[in-house]
């Protein structure tokens, strides 16, 4: 009995990692396919915009040739013509293909530096990306700055207020100000995404995860205009218990 679980356990092992360097393999040969399109839009043409577009089916044909799709639950229609700060949680390494596969809009995501140090990806990341280094406080506040600009040049931008991936058995961990304070001063809405079962398709371990069907709630967005919602505690606030709300319920 125990050489059977232990050789179900190794296959389950052996096909998760198989499936991780398929995901791989179909990430590089999109990403190889649309260089052209990318560089142009990058170096020759400037058009941040068009760059968010390419990225997008980029992450679309990621997910759809590795057999993960999408339930995407709108909980209100997004304005066409209006900016937002997306606040997810943060579970998982295919957290930003699935945010550019659900939102249709130009979205840039502040990230860590880290891959930006990848030859040729970084090349891209580090020019399409806005680019934070969380220990140093001034580089921090340069990112917010750049953040504010894009927002005013009708981006939409993705933060992850968690700050970085909690561990596996943390449901949502807290959230860190910045988000909150650049919604008010812009007077931005925040439109916070739940994303209850990223972690069991693509968690960090590469000897688990499996092709699936990802849930992702999009919650209506708060405005920050109104008076409860123009102090940072409380705004924060609002945001986490909004997401974990919704993923305590799948948990449960």
């Amino acid at each position: 009995m125990k050489w059977t679980n232990f050789n179900l356990k190794t296959f389950s092992s052996l096909l998760s990692a198989l499936w991780r360097l398929w995901f791989f393999l179909i990430f590089l040969v999109v990403f190889i396919f649309f260089i052209p399109l990318l560089f142009f839009f990058t170096k020759i043409y400037r058009d941040q915009k068009a760059v968010c577009q390419i990225t997008r089916f980029w992450s679309k044909a990621t997910l759809l040739f590795s057999g993960v799709l999408l339930n995407i639950d709108l909980e209100e229609e997004l304005e066409k013509n209006t900016t937002y700060i997306i606040c997810p949680n943060h579970v998982s390494s295919i957290d930003i293909p699935v945010i550019l596969a659900v939102f249709s809009r130009p979205v840039l995501f502040m990230a860590k530096q880290e891959y930006s140090k990848i030859p040729i990806f970084g090349w891209f990341y580090k020019r399409n990306t806005i680019i934070v280094n969380r220990e140093n406080k001034k580089d921090a506040y340069g990112a917010f700055v750049s953040s504010s600009n894009k927002l005013d040049n009708g981006f939409n931008v993705c933060i992850f207020p968690e700050g970085g991936v909690p561990p596996p058995q943390t449901i949502l961990r807290r959230f860190k100000n910045g988000p909150f304070k650049l919604a008010i001063e812009k007077n931005i809405k925040i439109v916070p995404v739940s994303m209850p079962n990223n972690k069991q398709c693509f968690p960090w371990s590469y000897l688990k995860g499996r092709p699936r069907t990802l849930n992702i709630k999009v919650h209506a967005p708060i405005d920050c205009s109104k008076k409860e919602n123009k102090d940072i505690k409380n705004l924060n606030n609002k945001v986490y218990n909004t997401i974990f709300e919704e993923l305590s319920t799948y948990e449960s």
